[in-house]
């Protein structure tokens, strides 16, 4: 799976041990590999609860943000 996000599978395991916190890029790029959308990550996980509109709202800022970060990549590519 590192292998299909881009990541070393080093860091998947770091990440999956709790040894370090993902970036939301690395995080975007594990959800892209899984074919999953990032909030999912968190939602099996029972890491958070949320609602459904919570949730809807977090999946269109998260969109947003990878919209944005994409934008300002690309200017320094």
């Amino acid at each position: 799976m590192g292998e299909q996000a881009g990541l070393s599978y080093k860091f998947i395991g770091e990440i999956e041990r709790g040894a370090v916190n993902p970036s939301l890029d690395s995080l975007a790029k594990i959800a892209n590999a899984l074919t999953i959308n990032l909030a999912k990550l968190f939602l099996d996980r029972g890491l958070i609860v949320l609602s459904p509109e919570e949730v809807a709202k977090v999946e269109s800022s998260l969109s947003v943000l990878h919209d944005v970060l994409g934008t300002v990549k690309s200017k320094f590519s």
